[in-house]
Formats: structure tokens, C-alpha cells, sequence
């Protein structure tokens, strides 16, 4: 796989959303620093359940907008099905379309490795997120780090 790379223009605000597959260990940190400002200092989530020792075996995602990492998110293969998570956005850089581009890079990933369905654990504010993108509900609401999660997914 070359390097896969998306840009995006908003329609609200003009600015230049580029969202890369991560390749190396500074786009890592970059990817690290947003997640622990999202996840850990913003919603509250132990850094030992957010740091969880599975980023190694990740597919990773990095937007910047304008130059500037705003978001990030990661996907674990497993067998063929994928699971999205750590999908973040910094609190300053949301409601432009950030997020849906890192999630299309990640689902194109996986329909470019052979991936049949993709998987999540959305929390409940962004559920309507998730369904507009093509996810179903697949379950009830539970418990996960404190945060009340719904399992959805999306076969592709």
C-alpha cells in the first residue's frame, strides 16, 4: 500500500483538512498527545485503560488542519473484521468534518486489505455520528472506562 492520503476543503470555514496513515514515531506522538488530551484530560479516562498496549498492532490515522494535528483515530484487524477506535478530535477542531475523513480512511484501508465488516464502540454522543456513516446498532448500552458505549457495525 502506497502512501494513502485524503484532503478536504469545508464548506463552513475555509482550511485545508489532510488526514495520512501514520508511518513513523513523531506522527505517533502526535497521534499519543491528541488522544491524552481528548480521552484522558478532557473526558476523564484512566490513562492506564487509554494507553491499553495494542497501538503497536494498529493501523493509525493523523488530521491536521492547516498544518496542525487535530485528530486521530486507529483500527485493529482482527481475522476479517476491523475494529475502529480512538477516534479524537481536539475539543477546538470539531463539527467540520475531521472525524468522518478519518473514519472513510480507515474503511478504505480495510476494503483495500480484504476487511468484510467493520466494527465500534461509539459513545452515546456519537451514535447519530456513526449511523450517518452507515453503522448499525448492534447492541445495548454498557459500561467502558466510565464512558457508556453502544456496540455498532458496518459491513463493507
Amino acid at each position: 500500500m502506497g502512501q494513502q492520503r485524503t484532503a478536504l476543503i469545508s464548506l463552513k470555514e475555509s482550511f485545508m483538512v489532510e488526514i495520512y496513515r501514520v508511518k513513523d514515531k513523531e506522527a505517533m506522538d502526535l497521534v499519543l498527545q491528541i488522544r491524552r488530551e481528548v480521552f484522558i484530560k478532557e473526558q476523564g479516562v484512566p490513562e492506564e485503560i487509554e494507553v491499553d498496549g495494542m497501538d503497536q498492532d494498529a493501523i493509525h490515522v493523523l488530521a491536521y488542519v492547516d498544518g496542525t494535528p487535530a485528530g486521530c483515530g486507529r483500527m485493529l484487524l482482527q481475522g476479517e473484521a476491523a475494529k475502529i477506535g480512538r477516534v479524537a478530535v481536539r475539543k477546538n477542531m470539531r463539527r467540520y468534518g475531521i472525524g468522518s475523513g478519518m473514519c472513510k480512511l480507515l474503511i478504505a484501508i480495510a476494503e483495500d486489505i480484504g476487511i468484510s465488516k467493520i466494527y465500534l464502540n461509539a459513545q452515546l454522543t456519537a451514535v447519530d455520528f456513526y449511523l450517518a456513516m452507515g453503522f448499525m446498532k448492534i447492541g445495548d448500552i454498557f459500561m467502558e472506562a466510565g464512558i457508556e458505549p453502544v456496540k455498532m457495525e458496518k459491513s463493507i
